[in-house]
């Protein structure tokens, strides 16, 4: 298969993937929040932005692995392959151990690092205990999907990953139904995961029949990819922590609810965030086979068409659910909850920064990084400290403000230093060719919807919908978004040029032929 086939795959399935962990997420949460409460329910949030942070334990052998094992792959490297997995199972068995002893050292002493009562306390320990068993399997399981991925089958991993989705979606069920406790129903999500861990075995044993699962410790493999990995771990290590804190911070300086405001907001916003970040991991093994051939034409085209069609999907999201966004928190959590809109108007404005994900593939499979992890700590840094001191004020607003000057220090870097002066890349054309004019095409469509907005409500109430039922409201939100979206695919074809409406038609013919 070749790679921009590959790719077009891997974006098809990531898509469906994220759409379905976004609806899940959006019927889950409001769900989970009635039925265990809302204080309960942040114990959950807590919970898992604590193992989350943990993943930093992988220090950067993720990216690492994908990279490398594509490259060996390609060069017909097979003798390396097989000795760096067998020394990532060593690796991420220990690290798994690891993992569990330091879980277990944060339920020894929750009640005094988090902000919780007694019995909240109790829940959150069953919780950490759970994750404890969970984390040793999931760790020494991990480089199973990444040499998969090496091998440009990010589209497989993707259509597999959706089981452990549809087993969680059982679970949660199950838990309405027959009223499971909130450890029970936590204990069968999180072990859901391992449902993809056979069919992944079944894949390696048939494309790499060669590969050995015994873990070892191969020294000259680790020297060779060790400078790259601590690269990655320097890189991500305080763009993880920013991510992954927020909520931490919000359960030691705010409260329990401004968890769940969190979950919340997250829950729907998630699905741009997933959708921008996921481009990395579905273009890391191609741009990888890209850098190795060092083929300059797919290089470019990578870093300003490939943008330029990130940035349509990304503006389309954002502007779109920010036209809905009324309606959206409504139907999810209910009208008590609007005083969340300035904050989520704002946190969308900051997914526009994922645009750039096309690029960042090409930095990952280069050889030199450590200039973005310079630039990543300066962000990670201040908007950890900007959402810390002002969380006691403005609770959920506090890591939204904090999440605006993470992406303003980020993006300035990129475009008026690191795209220019270390990839040759044109940051004037990344910006006026391939992002900008996409974002005024939704703002444009958002201020259009907006102006029609009450019209548009008193066409559901000709229809005869009530407006105060969710009848109503679902009907404005459907109609709100089919409008925006026609408009927004009207200002797309009019900005697509000869060469991309020839790509959308292959792809239309690919498509068509595969089916």
């Amino acid at each position: 298969m070749s790679s921009s086939r590959s790719i077009i795959k891997g974006v098809y399935w990531t898509t469906i993937l994220n759409v379905v962990n976004a609806v899940y997420g959006f019927i889950s949460v409001p769900l989970l929040i009635g039925h265990f409460g809302k204080s309960e329910y942040g114990i959950i949030g807590l919970a898992m932005s604590v193992n989350v942070y943990m993943q930093l334990m992988d220090l950067g052998f993720n990216s690492t692995n994908v990279r490398f094992f594509s490259s060996w792959l390609t060069n017909g490297q097979i003798d390396k392959v097989k000795k760096a997995f067998s020394t990532s199972l060593g690796f991420y068995g220990f690290v798994g151990l690891l993992n569990a002893i330091v879980l277990l050292v944060v339920l020894l002493h929750s009640s005094s690092l988090f902000n919780v009562d007694t019995s909240q306390d109790t829940i959150l320990k069953h919780l950490l205990g759970i994750l404890m068993v969970s984390a040793i399997i999931n760790w020494f399981t991990s480089c199973f999907e990444q040499l998969v991925k090496a091998t440009e089958n990010v589209a497989w991993v993707q259509k597999f990953t959706l089981l452990p989705k549809l087993v969680q979606i059982a679970v949660l069920v199950a838990t309405l139904t027959c009223n499971l406790s909130i450890q029970v129903y936590f204990l069968l999500t999180t072990f859901s995961l391992i449902a993809i861990i056979p069919f992944l075995i079944k894949k390696i044993k048939k494309d790499l029949p060669y590969i050995s699962f015994r873990p070892s410790i191969n020294i000259p493999i680790l020297k060779e990819i060790l400078p790259y990995c601590l690269n990655i771990f320097s890189f991500s290590i305080f763009q993880f922590s920013f991510y992954n804190l927020r909520p931490v911070f919000l359960g030691m300086q705010g409260t329990m609810e401004s968890v769940a405001d969190y979950r919340i907001l997250n829950g729907i916003i998630g699905i741009i965030s997933m959708l921008g970040g996921a481009f990395t991991g579905v273009l890391l093994p191609s741009t990888s086979k890209v850098v190795a051939e060092r083929n300059s034409d797919a290089y470019y085209r990578m870093a300003y068409d490939g943008t330029k069609y990130i940035s349509m999907l990304i503006c389309f999201f954002c502007f779109a659910m920010m036209t809905v966004g009324r309606e959206v928190l409504t139907l999810y959590v209910g009208k008590e909850y609007l005083y969340l809109i300035p904050w989520f108007n704002v946190w969308l404005i900051c997914t526009l920064g994922t645009h750039n994900q096309a690029i960042s593939s090409l930095i990952l499979a280069g050889s030199d990084i450590r200039a973005i992890s310079y630039s990543s700590a300066v962000a990670s840094i201040v908007g950890l400290v900007i959402s810390w001191l002002l969380i006691p004020r403005y609770q959920i607003g506090g890591v939204v403000i904090g999440f605006v000057a993470y992406t303003l220090i980020q993006m300035l870097f990129y475009y008026l230093y690191y795209w220019r002066k270390k990839m040759s890349i044109r940051s004037q054309r990344v910006f006026f060719y391939s992002f900008l004019p996409y974002v005024v095409s939704g703002v444009l469509c958002l201020g259009v919807i907006s102006m029609f907005s009450t019209p548009v409500k008193s066409l559901v109430e000709l229809m005869g919908f009530n407006l105060a039922e969710k009848g109503g409201m679902f009907m404005v939100f459907f109609m709100k978004g089919i409008f925006f979206t026609l408009l927004y695919a009207g200002c797309i074809y009019m900005l697509l040029t000869p060469t991309d409406r020839t790509f959308f038609q292959s792809l239309l013919k690919r498509k068509n032929q595969n089916s």
